[in-house]
């Protein structure tokens, strides 16, 4: 009898549904089958105090250039391939680590400036910096008494 590992967060993941806010709502898998991509990296996303939004995926092992990210009508999305790593000589006994294609799609919830984006790869960490146009962002307005 073989062992099947079994994830049903991946299932509810793919259906865009609001777990934990709308940053969260995944936006599309290519086709709609989870099943095309290989493994999913770990993605955290948070907002600083300049309010820029930062997408921040677990990549180790993936080259920078193996690396793709586009952003397309608010949708960010982060794509790419991490290879098996054959160097090894003999014969293998446990690989636990995922390897293949992936592909995370988010939906922006405010407008960026698309100009302004930047990704850095360090250290198997991409960062995604995608300021929020200076309209979007939270401003007091001064009330004045008649």
């Amino acid at each position: 009898m073989s062992l099947v590992l079994w994830n049903d967060f991946g299932r509810l993941e793919g259906l865009g549904l609001p777990m934990g806010g709308p940053l969260n709502q995944v936006v599309g898998m290519s086709g709609g089958d989870a099943g095309e991509w290989a493994w999913t990296p770990a993605v955290d996303i948070f907002e600083t105090p300049d309010h820029d939004l930062v997408v921040s995926a677990e990549l180790p092992g993936v080259r920078p250039e193996a690396v793709e990210v586009t952003l397309e009508e608010n949708t960010l999305t982060i794509a790419g391939d991490r290879r098996f790593d054959s160097a090894g000589e003999g014969r293998w006994y446990r690989t636990e680590r995922q390897f293949g294609a992936f592909r995370r799609s988010f939906k922006l919830p405010r407008s960026v400036d698309i100009g302004a984006v930047s990704a850095e790869h360090k250290d198997g960490t991409l960062q995604v910096r995608l300021p929020l146009r200076q309209e979007a962002r939270p401003h007091r307005v001064a009330v004045k008494a008649v």
